[in-house]
């Protein structure tokens, strides 16, 4: 079976979207499209339900899904020894962007060059995402949750903040936010905190990604909730605004290799965590 085809199979898997999934892998929303189509024939069974708003697996896409992931690791390994190399543990990382960007260079270091190494691959997705292909797409995940949870083991209890102009929190408008578009515990944890001091707001830009969170709030139009220490150093947080609670730093293992490896990405999280302050 055709690794590239896989990886288009998970892909769209994964982003619920032809057009996002052939931005993951390098194709058109078309290529696409016929390759899941093929893949379908292949197997003879219908992998996606597809609507004009939204692509979700059927039962039997759901099977296959776990398979594919694993088809694909072996794959990996099988090129590794081919060409001779030593095959090292393959791990899987899943995290928030958030996390991802600010917190997981050094600790991906640390896993690399450590007394127990391993072949690493990153990705980034919400929280429900990681925690929804958990065991399948990813060993281990590193998720926000509210405090209290029950998830996996706690790494930390982090603030969150406002991150934006006071400006924008001292006028008679409605309050504009930038917000992940999925449901999250940041997400949540603003509105609510607003809601309950009867602040007016509106959603200035819902997005996916870190990066346009951070560059609305840097042009001034909009403000955004984060957590202390995983966000550009550059930004000015607000104090005017209503105090947001603390959010939990969790990691959940979801496969043999994950639950290896766990405690030291909770040690060099931690680690970090100190050194921020």
């Amino acid at each position: 079976m055709d690794e590239h085809v896989l990886r288009t199979f998970v892909a769209v898997s994964d982003r619920q979207s032809f057009r996002a999934a052939g931005e993951d892998v390098g194709r058109t929303q078309s290529a696409v499209s016929q390759q899941i189509k093929g893949l379908e024939a292949e197997l003879g069974v219908q992998l996606f339900n597809r609507s004009t708003r939204s692509v979700e697996m059927t039962p039997a896409g759901q099977t296959f899904y776990s398979h594919a992931c694993s088809l694909l690791s072996r794959h990996r390994e099988a090129v590794s020894a081919a060409r001779g190399a030593s095959v090292l543990p393959y791990l899987r990382i899943g995290a928030t962007d958030d996390i991802a960007a600010y917190g997981l260079v050094p600790v991906l270091r640390a896993l690399e060059d450590g007394p127990e190494p391993c072949s690493l691959d990153l990705e980034t997705h919400s929280s429900q995402m990681l925690l929804a292909s958990l065991g399948s797409r990813y060993d281990l995940v590193i998720v926000v949750s509210p405090q209290r949870g029950r998830t996996g083991d706690l790494v930390a209890s982090v603030p969150l903040v406002w991150l934006g102009s006071a400006s924008l929190s001292t006028s008679q408008n409605a309050l504009p936010l930038a917000v992940y578009a999925d449901r999250c515990a940041m997400r949540d944890a603003a509105i609510a905190a607003l809601d309950t001091s009867s602040v007016k707001w509106t959603t200035k830009a819902t997005v996916s990604g870190l990066v346009v969170i951070e560059a609305a709030v840097r042009a001034g139009i909009a403000v955004a909730p984060a957590l202390t220490g995983f966000h550009a150093a550059d930004l000015p947080t607000v104090t005017s605004l209503p105090v947001l609670p603390h959010l939990e730093l969790r990691i959940v293992a979801g496969t043999p290799v994950g639950e290896t490896y766990l405690p030291y990405v909770r040690e060099s999280l931690q680690g970090l965590l100190e050194a921020k302050g």
